[in-house]
């Protein structure tokens, strides 16, 4: 009897482990990922995994699961006993990033404008407005709005995407969007002050509301378009 019982609790032990070990790996990695959004690592220094352990709070053996992830993705390169360079993202593939984008996002943005939550547009529509009217006087303040930007622009083109229902697509956007906060970190702050990008998405979100998908899926091209060459002219400064 006691060995029997003794068998069931080990088992529990086991099957803890193997369920808490992927929540930890994901947890390693989405921690990473807001990190990398918070602007905690820069794109160029040596990163240490205790470093990484310390910031996402994640264990090391889950930090070193979630970066040779991070590491096939192309966003890190493991530099042996000595950490994690974030690696900087070049021209062209800023242009590769924006190319598949367009291709993914125009259809979607199609599709959401027929088929769109009028409650979600409003949201979003609400937030747009305060993320232009936002003040950015002091340091602090620019700070705070920049990652408020980067997570409304997150948020707002994943809706445009869940659109299409396609886990697939889910997946290469998330690191096509990791590739471009890389690109981000890269900018000057100057280039993270202003608001163009957000006028540019009430438009969008105006022509949903008025669900005209194929005047939408103009003005979401444009955007894109526009949105690279603010990237090409940073990088390139």
């Amino acid at each position: 009897m006691e060995d029997a019982r003794f068998d069931k609790a080990q088992n529990a032990v086991i099957d803890d482990a193997t369920k808490t070990a992927p929540v930890q790996r994901s947890g390693a990695y989405e921690g990473f990922l807001k990190c990398l959004m918070q602007g905690v690592f820069r794109p160029g220094r040596l990163v240490t995994q205790r470093e990484i352990c310390d910031a996402t709070g994640s264990p090391i053996t889950a930090v070193r699961e979630a970066l040779k992830r991070l590491e096939g993705e192309g966003i890190v390169e493991l530099i042996a006993k000595k950490g994690v360079i974030l690696r900087e993202i070049t021209a062209d593939e800023v242009r590769e990033i924006y190319q598949l984008r367009k291709l993914v996002e125009v259809p979607a943005v199609q599709i959401y404008a027929l088929n769109h939550d009028p409650e979600e547009v409003a949201t979003l529509r609400r937030k747009t407005m305060e993320i232009i009217n936002a003040p950015m006087e002091t340091a602090e303040e620019r700070q705070a709005l920049v990652q408020k930007r980067t997570q409304l622009d997150w948020d707002l083109h994943q809706t445009f995407l869940r659109a299409l229902q396609s886990s697939l697509v889910d997946s290469i956007y998330r690191n096509l969007e990791t590739r471009q906060m890389l690109v981000r970190l890269q900018l000057p702050p100057r280039y993270l002050s202003h608001g163009e990008a957000f006028a540019e998405h009430y438009a969008i979100l105006d022509a949903i509301v008025e669900r005209a998908p194929d005047k939408a899926a103009r003005l979401l091209a444009d955007h894109l378009d526009t949105a690279q060459q603010r990237f090409l002219d940073a990088i390139e400064y």
